[in-house]
């Protein structure tokens, strides 16, 4: 039975490579799985930046929709799962659909909040179900103000609780600022 590990911080806090640190030490046999697309010049900068950072002895999975896949398929295969990230996971699922985001309908909006959870409960269903352990990256996003548009706000409470629901479950959950982790839950 896989542990879960989740990793939270606010964004350039060092998130990523704290996770990557934390998955290296829980063996050799590592899957690697990625949710970024690379949208636009910037993101796809970015995305190289994460791929050299990362042992080339690790395997790269891009899943942007459904991680729990790969989770359930490598799970039995490898030491550990790396997951990065939640948040760009949400936003993915979140932008599958057509919402006019000027007058969204509520209906639609805990629709696709259950969907989005139910993928999480599909990926840690699946990591508890493997032998590999599983380590999740996310943005902890409600430390901020309440933001302005009706997209951004359902995104931040979608995040919120998948963040929850994900540190519900972990083993050990670390807070990283600054670079510096903290461990909030377990150990």
């Amino acid at each position: 039975m896989g542990r879960i590990f989740l990793v939270t911080g606010g964004a350039r806090s060092g998130k990523s490579s704290f996770a990557e640190q934390l998955v290296a030490g829980l063996g050799t046999e590592i899957a690697y799985i990625a949710t970024a697309r690379p949208f636009d010049g910037e993101m796809a900068d970015r995305i190289a930046r994460h791929r050299l950072q990362r042992p080339a002895s690790w395997q790269t999975f891009e899943a942007p929709e459904r991680p729990s896949a790969v989770i359930a398929e490598q799970g039995q295969c490898c030491d550990a799962i790396l997951l990065d990230c939640l948040t760009v996971l949400t936003t993915n699922r979140l932008l599958l659909h057509d919402i006019d985001w000027d007058q969204p309908p509520l209906n639609r909006l805990a629709e696709i909040e259950a969907e989005m959870l139910a993928e999480v409960e599909a990926l840690c269903l699946a990591a508890e179900q493997g032998r590999a352990d599983l380590v999740a990256v996310t943005n902890e996003v409600g430390c901020g103000i309440v933001p302005a548009s009706p997209m951004a706000r359902f995104f931040r409470d979608c995040a919120g609780r998948v963040n929850q629901r994900m540190a519900a479950v972990a083993t050990e959950v670390y807070w990283v600022v600054s670079g510096i982790p903290v461990r909030i839950k377990g150990g």
